[in-house]
């Protein structure tokens, strides 16, 4: 279980919609920043970074349980919300991570396509921010998580 997480000490308790809400509020965000950079045209690169930020968050998670998975042969294996959701379903683990990347790819991608220069610049930015999350989400999880909350 990730030190960032909002789920019961009592892992018997976790419930699949309880394990959803993470990933439907990235969604939501993302989506709503996405519409938000297409629609208004001020403060255009905060909707822009708002809206990466929340779905690449996301896409690297998904990224690092697909390699867990490879690796140990378990999407459980980190205790991510989704495949944990997924679990409890009754369905396989990887499921939700799989239906849940594509709309989040698509946010990525129809920002990132209206950045100028060309499909390897667009690429290689959207690389660079995949290791600018997991580089922050590391910070978070490993360094500002326990001084926050050093009972967990």
């Amino acid at each position: 279980m990730t030190l960032n997480t909002a789920s019961p000490a009592d892992q018997s308790e976790r419930k699949p919609l309880a394990e959803l809400a993470g990933p439907v509020m990235n969604l939501a965000i993302a989506f709503g920043a996405a519409l938000a950079y297409f629609k208004f045209p001020l403060h255009r690169m905060w909707w822009a970074a708002l809206a990466l930020a929340s779905s690449m968050m996301r896409l690297v998670i998904y990224f690092l349980v697909s390699v867990a998975a490879i690796i140990t042969g378990s999407g459980l294996r980190l205790g991510n919300d989704e495949p944990y959701a997924a679990h409890l379903w009754g369905i396989p683990a990887l499921s939700l991570v799989a239906l849940l990347t594509i709309p989040f790819a698509v946010v990525v991608w129809s920002v990132v396509r209206t950045f100028q220069g060309s499909l390897r610049s667009k690429v290689l930015h959207v690389m660079g921010l995949g290791v600018a999350t997991l580089v922050i989400g590391t910070v978070v999880s490993n360094v500002v998580d326990p001084v926050l909350f050093p009972n967990r």
